[in-house]
C-alpha cells in the first residue's frame, strides 16, 4: 500500500451497538439480510447456535470470533447471538482500500488485549464527544486495523478453488428453496454432483457447519419469522418449515431462542401490548 493511501486513512465513526440477547420479537429488529454500506467490525460475545451468512456462506457466531465486513458485502444473521458492533469508514470520502477488503470475513478466537469484549466496549463514541475522546477512538480503530492485517497475513492460504465454493453456494440455494421439504444429505450431494462423504467434508470445511446443522438453523429462523408475521398455529409453523416431530422442533427452538414456540408467541403478544 502506497504512502499516499496510508496518509488518507483517518477513521470516521458511524455507529456502535450492543445487540444484546433479545430473541427478536419484531421482524424489523431481526438481523435480516442487508447490504453493508460502511466498514463494520463485530465481536461475538455469546451465541445460541447463531450464524452469519456472509456473501452467501454461513459462518457460526462462536463466542470470541471477530467478524469484519466491507462495503457492498451482503450479510444476514440467523439465530440469537450477542455482539458488540462498530460501523466506520476509513476516511471521510467513503473510500475503500483493497488491502482491507482482502481481510477474511471472520477471525476466530480473538482474545488479544486490543481485540476483545473490553476493547470493543471502548469503541463506543457518544455524539458530540470532545476532540480528545475522538482522537483516542481513532487510535483504537487504527490499532484494530493493524491487528486485522497482521492476523490475516498470518492465516493459511485457502486450498479451495472457486468451483468448490460455488458448489457449496449452490447447495445453500437448494436449501433456501426446499427447506420445507424432507431434505437429505444425499439430496444435497446429488444437487452439486459430489459423493456424500466428499460433500459433507467440503461443506464443513467452508462453513464450519454440517449440512444438516445449517438446514435446521435455517428452518428455525423461518419458523421464528412465521411466528412473528402469521397467525398460524405452532403445529402449522412446524410443518411449513420442514419439521415433522413437534418434540424436536420444540427443543431446537428453545435451544436457540431460549423459550418454546408457545412461550415465544406469548412474549411477542406481551411486547405488542406495551
Amino acid at each position: 500500500m502506497s504512502d499516499s493511501v496510508i496518509d488518507r486513512i483517518s477513521p470516521i465513526f458511524f455507529a456502535w451497538h450492543d445487540s444484546g440477547n433479545a430473541p427478536h420479537f419484531h421482524k424489523e429488529e431481526s438481523y435480516g439480510r442487508r447490504v453493508v454500506h460502511h466498514y463494520e467490525a463485530a465481536y461475538i460475545v455469546s451465541s445460541r447456535s447463531g450464524c452469519i451468512i456472509t456473501n452467501n456462506i454461513p459462518i457460526p457466531t462462536t463466542a470470541g470470533n471477530l467478524f469484519f465486513f466491507c462495503p457492498d458485502m451482503v450479510v444476514e444473521g440467523i439465530g440469537v447471538y450477542r455482539c458488540l458492533y462498530l460501523e466506520f469508514d476509513l476516511n471521510g470520502s467513503g473510500e475503500t482500500i483493497p488491502l482491507f477488503d482482502a481481510i477474511p470475513a471472520v477471525l476466530p478466537d480473538v482474545d488479544a488485549a486490543f481485540a476483545s469484549e473490553e476493547f470493543f466496549r471502548n469503541l463506543s463514541l457518544e455524539k458530540g464527544a470532545p476532540v480528545e475522546q475522538y482522537l483516542r477512538w481513532k487510535a483504537l480503530v487504527l490499532r484494530l486495523l493493524a491487528f486485522l492485517l497482521t492476523r490475516s497475513s498470518k492465516g493459511k492460504p485457502s486450498l479451495l478453488d472457486d468451483s468448490q465454493v460455488q458448489k457449496i453456494k449452490n447447495a445453500l440455494v437448494y436449501i433456501h428453496k426446499h427447506y420445507a421439504d424432507n431434505i437429505t444429505v444425499q439430496d444435497l450431494a446429488d444437487e452439486v454432483g459430489y459423493s456424500v462423504f466428499y460433500f459433507c467434508k467440503l461443506f464443513k470445511k467452508i462453513t464450519h457447519l454440517s449440512p444438516m446443522q445449517y438446514v435446521v438453523r435455517y428452518r428455525i429462523e423461518k419458523a421464528k419469522n412465521l411466528l412473528i408475521t402469521s397467525d398460524d398455529t405452532t403445529e402449522s409453523v412446524m410443518l411449513r418449515t420442514g419439521f415433522r416431530h413437534y418434540g424436536y422442533f420444540w427443543r431446537t427452538f428453545k435451544q436457540i431462542y431460549g423459550c418454546s414456540p408457545h412461550e415465544y408467541r406469548d412474549l411477542l403478544e406481551a411486547e405488542r401490548k406495551k
